[in-house]
C-alpha cells in the first residue's frame, strides 16, 4: 500500500468501514457495488463467518463505467475534449484509443467520463525540486507547466532520483485527495490532498502533495511511463 501519507491501514482505492449489527460481506458487497472476493483481497486474514460489530475493514470504491484500465492509465473527460484531441495529446492513434474503449460513443462524450489510454511513448516529463517545492512539467524538453507542491518532512524525506509513473487512480480519497499517480519507488506517489494548507511546505511522509485542482490537471496530461526526476 502507498504509505507515504497514509493515515489508515487500508490500501489506496479503499476506505475503512466499521461493521454494523447483522452485516455480512455479501450485504456489504451489494451495498458498495463490489464483490466479496474484492473485500477479502483488501482484508488479508479476514474471516467472513466471524465478523464483529465495530470491526474495521477496507471497502473498495464503487465501480464506475470504464474505471478499470490497463495499468490504471485513465483520463477524465473535460469540457471541449474530443477523442481526436486526446489521441493527439497522448501520441496515439484515434483507432488505438477507440480499440481501448470499445463501449464509448465518440459523439456523446460527457464531462467526468473516465476513458482508458493505451500506453505509448510521451514527449512529457516531470521534475520536482524538493528545495523549491515546485513540480515542473516539460514537453519535448521545454517547460510547459509548473505547480506548487508539498514534500516530505525532514524525518520522512522525499526520495531523490529518477523514477517513472507506474499507475494512476481517480478519487483515492482521504489524504490522497482526488488523484494518485504511483511512482516506481515503492510506496511513493504524486497525489492530491485533504490538507491544502500544507502545500508549499515540507509536511508529507515522503509523497508529493498537490492542490486537488492541480493534480487533476496534471493527471490528464501524463500517462503511465512518464519520467519523473526528483532532486
Amino acid at each position: 500500500m502507498p504509505n507515504g501519507d497514509s493515515v489508515s491501514q487500508c490500501p489506496i482505492g479503499t476506505s475503512p468501514y466499521a461493521i454494523k449489527q447483522g452485516e455480512t460481506l455479501s450485504i456489504l458487497a451489494a451495498r458498495f457495488n463490489t464483490s466479496v472476493d474484492s473485500i477479502i483481497m483488501a482484508n488479508p486474514g479476514i474471516v467472513p463467518e466471524r465478523l464483529s460489530v465495530g470491526q474495521v475493514i477496507c471497502i473498495a470504491q464503487e465501480r464506475t463505467e470504464q474505471s478499470v484500465c490497463p495499468m490504471q492509465n485513465s483520463y477524465v473527460i473535460r469540457k471541449g475534449d474530443t477523442l481526436s484531441s486526446i489521441a493527439k495529446a497522448f501520441n496515439i492513434s484515434l483507432q488505438s484509443l477507440l480499440n481501448e474503449n470499445p463501449n464509448i460513443a465518440p459523439e456523446t462524450l460527457y464531462i467526468n467520463q473516465i476513458i482508458c489510454i493505451p500506453l505509448a511513448p510521451s514527449p512529457l516529463s516531470i521534475t520536482i525540486s524538493i528545495n523549491a517545492k515546485i513540480l515542473s512539467l516539460y514537453r519535448s524538453g521545454r517547460l510547459f507547466k509548473a505547480y506548487p507542491v508539498a514534500v516530505g518532512k525532514p524525518t520522512t524525506p522525499t526520495p531523490k532520483g529518477n523514477f517513472t509513473i507506474i499507475n494512476k487512480q481517480i478519487n483515492p480519497g482521504g489524504p490522497f485527495g482526488s488523484r494518485w499517480m504511483g511512482l516506481s519507488q515503492p510506496h511513493y506517489g504524486i497525489h492530491g490532498t485533504n490538507n491544502p494548507s500544507s502545500i508549499g511546505t515540507a509536511a508529507s511522509n515522503g509523497c508529493i502533495r498537490m492542490f486537488n485542482n492541480d493534480v487533476e490537471d496534471l493527471f490528464n496530461y501524463v500517462g503511465v511511463g512518464t519520467m519523473v526526476t526528483i532532486f
